[in-house]
C-alpha cells in the first residue's frame, strides 16, 4: 500500500483563513452593508441616515436621464456582444489556418486588449475628431459625404463608442476562440472533408458544436463587460453630447460625486442584480444547449 497521502490532505484548511478573512472584510461585508444603504437617504449633506424603502429605486426608473442611461447600456451591450463575437470568431477561424505570419497577426489583433482605456480613449478622441484621421481619410478617398462628428452626434455616439470597444476587445475573444478551435482533433476535420462537406457545412456540423463551451464563455464575458461599461464612455464623451451617451455607470459616478451615496448605491445594486440574473440565466440555457449538442 502506498504511504503517500492524498494531495487534499497535505494542507491545513486554516491556511485559507487569511485570504478568506480579506475577502470577507473587503468584499462580503461592504456588499451586505451596501444592500442596506440602497434603501436609505444616505447623503453627504444630511447628518441622519433614514430608511426610505424603495424611494431610490422609484426615482431611478422615473428619471428621464436614468431611463436613457439604461437604454444606452442595453444598446452598447447588445452591439458590442455581437461585434466582439462575430469578429473574434472570424479572426480565430482565419488565423487557425496554416498561413504565413499567423503568430504575428495573432499578436497584432490581441495587442489592443492589453492597452488601458486611457490610451484607447486618447487615441480615438484624436482619430474621431471632426478634423481627425478618420474624416481626413474619408475626404482623401473622395467620400467626404460620409464624414461625421462621430462623438458629437446624438443618434450616432453610442454606436461609435461601441465600435471602439469592439476594436479593443475582438482580439481577446479571438484568443479564446482559438483555444477552442485548437482543441478539436484534426482527425474530425479530415473525416468531415472526406465525407464531402464544404467549409460552411463543416463549420455548422462540426466546428460550432465542438466549440460551443468556448462560445458560451465569450458570450457571457462580452455581455457582462458591455453592461459594466464606464471608462470608455467617460473618457471619450463624459456622457455627451448633452446626456446622449450616459450609461448606468456614469449615472452612478455622478450620484456618488454629488454626495447622493444612497441613490448611487441603489443604482449599483440594480446593475449588480441584473448582471447576476442575466449571467446565471444565460449560463443555464447555454449549458443545457451544450449538453444537447
Amino acid at each position: 500500500m502506498s504511504s503517500q497521502r492524498h494531495p487534499a490532505r497535505l494542507y491545513n484548511p486554516l491556511l485559507v483563513a487569511p485570504g478568506f478573512l480579506l475577502y470577507l472584510v473587503f468584499f462580503l461585508v461592504p456588499v451586505v452593508i451596501g444592500f442596506y444603504f440602497a434603501f436609505t437617504n444616505w447623503n453627504m449633506y444630511l447628518n441622519d441616515i433614514t430608511f426610505t424603502g424603495l424611494a431610490n429605486f422609484k426615482r431611478m426608473f422615473a428619471d428621464r436621464i436614468s431611463a436613457l442611461a439604461i437604454k444606452n447600456t442595453f444598446i452598447f451591450a447588445l452591439v458590442t456582444t455581437v461585434g466582439k463575437n462575430v469578429i473574434g470568431l472570424a479572426l480565430a477561424l482565419a488565423l487557425n489556418q496554416a498561413i504565413r505570419s499567423r503568430n504575428a497577426l495573432r499578436a497584432v489583433f490581441f495587442a489592443p486588449s492589453v492597452l488601458s482605456y486611457i490610451v484607447i480613449g486618447l487615441l480615438f478622441s484624436s482619430i474621431l475628431h471632426p478634423d481627425g484621421l478618420l474624416n481626413a481619410s474619408l475626404r482623401a478617398a473622395g467620400l467626404g459625404s460620409l464624414t461625421r462628428s462621430w462623438l458629437a452626434t446624438r443618434g450616432l455616439v453610442m454606436y461609435t463608442i461601441s465600435f471602439v470597444e469592439i476594436w479593443q476587445w475582438a482580439g481577446f475573444h479571438m484568443a479564446i476562440y482559438l483555444a477552442g478551435l485548437q482543441s478539436i482533433p484534426r482527425e474530425y476535420g479530415e473525416a468531415v472533408l472526406i465525407d464531402g462537406a464544404g467549409p460552411i457545412r463543416k463549420f455548422f456540423s462540426l466546428t460550432l458544436p465542438l466549440i460551443i463551451s468556448t462560445f458560451n464563455v465569450n458570450l457571457v464575458l462580452s455581455l457582462i463587460g458591455g453592461f459594466k461599461v464606464f471608462e470608455l464612455v467617460f473618457i471619450l464623451t463624459n456622457g455627451g453630447p448633452g446626456t446622449a451617451s450616459e450609461v448606468i455607470n456614469t449615472q452612478i459616478y455622478r450620484a456618488f460625486g454629488n454626495g447622493e451615496w444612497g441613490y448611487g448605491t441603489a443604482m449599483n445594486l440594480v446593475l449588480f442584480a441584473f448582471i447576476t440574473l442575466l449571467a446565471l440565466t444565460i449560463l443555464n440555457v447555454l449549458r443545457r444547449r451544450e449538453v444537447e449538442l
